[in-house]
């Protein structure tokens, strides 16, 4: 009898642990992987003898460094579940190449597009959901996110910023250092339509990054 007394108290100090809310802040960087702007529509003076909203094959981007900052928060109640926001910016740069493309009255023409400078910044709120029992060292997590994509490009002579929503879609794991810091590895996903310099196109971009995380209140 004292026995199972004493196993009843082990398997219930095991099965319950106290909640305990958890704060981070981290830093990261990476490689940007985007893939080619898709559905493309231009306005520009200098292609065909000038254009408006004329419809291109797909435009090539540059793959490339990004780097940023996250901080986020796991509930006390439900540890395995904290919210988050992201913010990021990279260059996918529009490549120099030839394209081809339509016009609504139905004529077609081709050109050679310069590079383009494209600056995007990218600010996220995420739900993250990592997993409470694999290791106190390694946590894997993932999560959706959706957020604001500017995008910076020249028009006109001048630097022109227009804002769009979009998704990002998150895995990733972090591996446990000491008790406020981590490291951690992160692959995303963001899709959304983007807007500058004339052009509009729906973006999707493959991300790696990894980073350092600062955690306090454990």
């Amino acid at each position: 009898g004292g026995l199972l007394v004493v196993w009843t108290v082990t398997g219930s100090g095991l099965l319950i642990t106290t909640g305990q809310a958890e704060w981070y802040v981290g830093g990261y960087g990476g490689i940007s992987i985007p893939g080619s702007l898709s559905n493309v529509t231009v306005s520009d003076a200098t292609l065909g003898g000038g254009v408006t909203n004329a419809r291109l094959n797909d435009l090539e981007l540059k793959s490339g460094l990004l780097g940023g900052v996250k901080g986020g928060y796991f509930f006390e109640k439900r540890p395995w579940l904290g919210i988050e926001t992201d913010l990021y910016t990279q260059n996918p740069d529009v490549k120099q190449q030839t394209i081809v493309g339509g016009t609504s009255s139905g004529s077609v023409f081709a050109g050679n597009m310069p590079l383009t400078s494209l600056r995007l910044t990218v600010w996220t709120l995420n739900l993250i959901i990592r997993s409470p029992s694999m290791s106190d060292v390694f946590q894997p997590y993932g999560g959706i996110g959706y957020g604001l994509f500017f995008a910076t490009g020249p028009q006109g002579g001048q630097s022109n910023t227009q804002i769009n929503p979009g998704f990002q879609f998150i895995a990733g794991a972090r591996y446990v250092l000491t008790q406020e810091w981590a490291l951690f590895g992160e692959f995303n996903y963001n899709n959304t339509e983007i807007r500058v310099s004339g052009n509009k196109g729906n973006y999707d971009s493959q991300n790696f990054v990894v980073g350092l995380m600062w955690h306090f209140g454990r």
